[in-house]
């Protein structure tokens, strides 16, 4: 999570950014995708823990944008986005 208290930035993930500005969210997220393009292009394997809402999009946009990884998902639950209606989850 962005740090976006002034005292809390040297002690944060990201202390080089300023989170709190837009430029700093911007480079946050260049600096991610960049990261994870050296990892596709290694044929990395990423695991995505969770097959909910927010895990199963995170897996499509990683296969859509990203196509030399090798994903995998899991959950505790049986199928993939478990509140939903079988028919839906397929």
């Amino acid at each position: 999570f962005p740090t976006i208290h002034e005292e809390a930035r040297p002690e944060g993930s990201w202390a080089h950014l300023d989170e709190r500005f837009l430029e700093g969210r911007r480079r946050h997220i260049l600096e991610e995708y960049s990261a994870i393009g050296e990892l596709a292009k290694k044929n990395s394997s990423i695991l995505i823990v969770g097959a909910g809402f927010i895990g199963v999009e995170w897996i499509t946009e990683l296969e859509h944008f990203f196509k030399g990884l090798q994903l995998t998902i899991i959950d505790a639950l049986p199928n993939c986005l478990g509140p939903l209606p079988a028919r839906a989850a397929n």
